[in-house]
């Protein structure tokens, strides 16, 4: 069966509303999309789903509103620690920081909250969604979130989905004020929108059953946005740190203001295998989700939906080649950093004689690893190594599909990796298993293997 593929297109920006959007807009059931989120159990919200239009084309766009928060932003007046708001005059929301006490509030900027002068909102096509009581807004912490995911009714696979994007906003923000994670503090207006947005992720990434997920080099604007403590610069730190920590690729444009909101970097740095071109695949469908604000670009984010093309019986993806060449390192600082790197998630290390300069011997070490790891993997180099120069280029690569699975043999069990090559099944036994078990049953790898075999 073809692999099930989704490839996010970044070319404006990834944020949580329009990532909603454009999952729905795959065809997905609202009406069960509505009866999962439901089994959060998290009140003081309503949702529309509404058709709307940027630049000319029609997308869908979702908008979580808060209740005691009118609908109409421009007049919303939000009390934060005592503070009173206007977005009417500020043009801000609910993504204020407080530096004192260590509360961090949502600041998803551009695509959800910044609907003021000029938002586009029909209710031709609109899907309202409520859930009444709490007006009051106090504030949570990570705990308090995960503790709500983890004691609703969704399944496992969307519960620890939205628990590690989540975590991925908590971690981010508690380095950028220099607290814990548990000492984080969301303020509920936001904490709501960014809850549904995550947790609302994870549900419609779950219902469509992607087996991988790709996605474009992230597009950012540029210039300041404002907060209560004054500007911050785009991208606000947040999303730099969650971008920095996932070794994601992101370019900005000549375009201003914020694109990639901090809940947007934490779904797609989660969500996709890789980040590049879009993958060969046979094209079965496209979400369209509309952010809020009107650009100069298409303020949309483009979802393909299909599958790996059935013609050939493997996957392709493209990795990073990092090589440097070395006439002053020792065999022992050579093996120690190989072990380093793998250590790290390379995926490959190898080393390849050479002859340098006034014909030195010397060694060729070639790093292979994905694209978002490249910059970790330099580090490393340099830092174990005393190589002062690193090639790098991009390859594409063909590999077959595989999993991890454990075989019975008369020894005991032993970890292997089973390929698949069209209809044929192929079974590796591990190497560091299989010296496991020979050194636990005293035999020699050799026979360890013949045990394997004739099992």
């Amino acid at each position: 069966m073809a692999e099930k593929i989704l490839y996010f297109d970044c070319a404006s920006g990834i944020s949580g509303d329009m990532t909603l959007g454009a999952l729905l807009d795959l065809g997905v059931d609202e009406q069960q999309f509505l009866r999962e989120l439901d089994k959060l159990h998290l009140e003081g919200y309503h949702i529309i789903i509404e058709e709307t239009e940027k630049n000319g084309i029609r997308a869908k766009h979702v908008k979580v509103c808060v209740d005691g928060v009118p609908e109409d932003c421009g007049e919303v007046h939000l009390h934060v620690h005592g503070h009173e708001h206007s977005h009417e005059e500020e043009h801000v929301h609910d993504h204020e920081y407080s530096h004192e006490e260590g509360h961090v509030h949502d600041h998803e900027y551009s695509h959800e909250e910044e609907h003021v002068h000029g938002h586009e909102h029909s209710h031709d096509h609109e899907h309202a969604h409520s859930h009444d009581h709490v007006h009051a807004h106090p504030h949570r912490n990570f705990a308090d979130i995960r503790g709500m995911i983890m004691q609703s009714e969704l399944n496992r696979n969307v519960r620890e989905l939205a628990l590690r994007i989540f975590g991925r906003v908590a971690a981010a923000e508690a380095k950028v004020h220099g607290k814990s994670i548990e000492e984080v503090h969301f303020h509920e207006v936001g904490a709501v929108d960014s809850i549904v947005d995550i947790v609302g992720c994870a549900i419609l990434i779950d219902m469509l059953k992607a087996d991988a997920i790709y996605a474009s080099v992230l597009h950012e604007g540029h210039g300041y946005v404002k907060c209560q403590h004054g500007l911050l610069s785009v991208p606000v730190p947040a999303t730099s740190e969650i971008l920095a920590a996932a070794g994601a690729p992101l370019e900005q444009l000549d375009i201003e203001g914020e694109l990639v909101t901090p809940t947007g970097a934490a779904i797609i740095t989660e969500l996709a295998d890789a980040f590049g071109t879009m993958p060969k695949m046979q094209i079965a469908g496209i979400g369209w989700g509309a952010g809020t604000r009107n650009l100069p670009v298409p303020n949309v984010l483009r979802v393909y939906q299909g599958a790996a093309d059935e013609s050939t019986a493997y996957e392709q993806d493209k990795i990073l080649v990092l090589e440097a060449n070395l006439d002053d390192c020792t065999g022992e600082m050579l093996g120690a950093a190989m072990e380093v790197l793998l250590a790290a998630g390379a995926l490959d290390v190898f080393y390849t004689p050479v002859y340098m300069k006034k014909n030195r011997p010397a060694y060729r070490l070639t790093v292979l690893s994905k694209p978002q790891d490249g910059a970790r993997m330099e580090r490393l180099m340099f830092q174990h190594t005393t190589t002062i120069g690193i090639r790098r280029r991009t390859e594409e690569r063909s590999i077959l599909k595989r999993e991890q699975v454990r075989v019975h043999t008369p020894c005991g069990e032993i970890e292997a990796k089973k390929v698949y090559l069209g209809e044929e099944e192929r079974i590796y036994p591990e190497y560091e298993s299989a010296v496991k078990l020979a050194a636990k049953n005293g035999k020699s790898l050799w026979e360890i293997y013949r045990s394997y075999e004739r099992s």
